[in-house]
């Protein structure tokens, strides 16, 4: 179902997010490459005023910076997100940090809430493609990854919030490992869902290597080694042996989660990123009820016993 022509009571700070997670535990710092997509002339286009959220792990809200910049229609800057992180006293140098920067524009400064076009927040998302930049210090490894996270888990958007994670590579070839990155975020401060992801590693045959599950906080991430994940289900030897790759395959029903996936050469630091597209970049009549259809052909074939309701759990070895 199309999203209303009207989102009531919106938080114009989620308009156009920009939402990352920092890698500072595995050494890496972060800057981010943002653009004011909508360029001139545009019956949009509009200034738009950057600031900063971040996140604890478990979702505590720490700190909202102050305006950090302003882009006029069309105009792209980086920003460093260690340099910003050492001006905020409420940000611990330790742990998990979920980061997401807000573009808004400078009409709605100061509105708390407002009544959103969906054509208004469409035409900033479908321009808002971000490179998120993680380096590596003193060894000057340098990588990224561009994408768009826009307003997710907000059922004035959508009646079904779900995801379908079915393209990522996973190599695991000593010392090389494939992590996949998971957030969950939202268009509200209050937000407090936990969504669970269930997910198989498959061998290059297709063939079901291991199977696990994750569960994400609002406004977490959580890192999963493939590798631990094999290790634990005695498959990894054998996978290796089987030329070390394979695809993950992850799905969720309660939520929606981004997902990234980072192969890392845990003794030289070198690492790769990607993001998977949805569905719908494959499949031109995903959506409604082919979504649903799908999505329940999934479920059956190959996570038929995901409970409805899931208590508190152990989770897939994640960190």
């Amino acid at each position: 179902m199309p999203p209303p022509a009207e989102i009531p009571a919106f938080d114009p700070r989620f308009l156009r997010p920009c939402t990352f997670a920092l890698l500072r535990e595995l050494g890496y710092g972060t800057r981010i490459s943002i653009n004011n997509g909508i360029g001139p002339g545009h019956e949009l286009a509009i200034d738009m005023s950057m600031s900063m959220s971040v996140f604890a792990d478990g979702g505590n809200h720490l700190a909202t910076t102050p305006e950090i910049d302003r882009l006029a229609p069309g105009q792209i800057t980086k920003v460093s997100i260690d340099d910003l992180l050492d001006d905020l006293d409420e940000v611990p140098d330790e742990g998990q940090v979920l980061c997401m920067l807000h573009m808004v524009p400078v009409d709605l400064l100061g509105t708390d809430a407002v009544d959103m076009p969906s054509k208004t927040m469409m035409a900033h998302v479908s321009a808002s493609d971000d490179f998120i930049e993680y380096h590596q210090r003193p060894k000057g490894v340098v990588t990224g990854v561009a994408y768009q996270t826009g307003p997710l888990n907000d059922r004035r958007l959508s009646s079904t919030r779900s995801t379908v994670c079915q393209a990522p590579k996973v190599i695991v070839a000593e010392p090389v490992d494939t992590l996949m990155l998971l957030m969950n975020t939202s268009t509200s401060f209050d937000y407090d869902d936990t969504v669970r992801m269930d997910f198989w590693i498959l061998g290059p045959g297709g063939e079901r290597v291991a199977r696990s599950h994750v569960e994400v906080p609002p406004f977490s991430f959580r890192l999963v080694s493939t590798t631990q994940v094999l290790e634990q289900a005695g498959a990894l030897d054998d996978y290796r042996a089987g030329g070390g790759v394979g695809m993950f395959l992850g799905y969720s029903k309660n939520g929606t989660v981004v997902p990234i996936s980072l192969t890392r050469n845990r003794e030289s630091g070198a690492i790769a990123c990607d993001h998977t597209l949805p569905p719908v970049f494959y499949l031109s009549t995903w959506g409604g009820e082919a979504r649903l259809q799908a999505n329940a052909r999934l479920e059956q074939e190959f996570f038929a016993d995901v409970p409805a309701e899931e208590p508190a759990a152990a989770e897939a070895i994640a960190r």
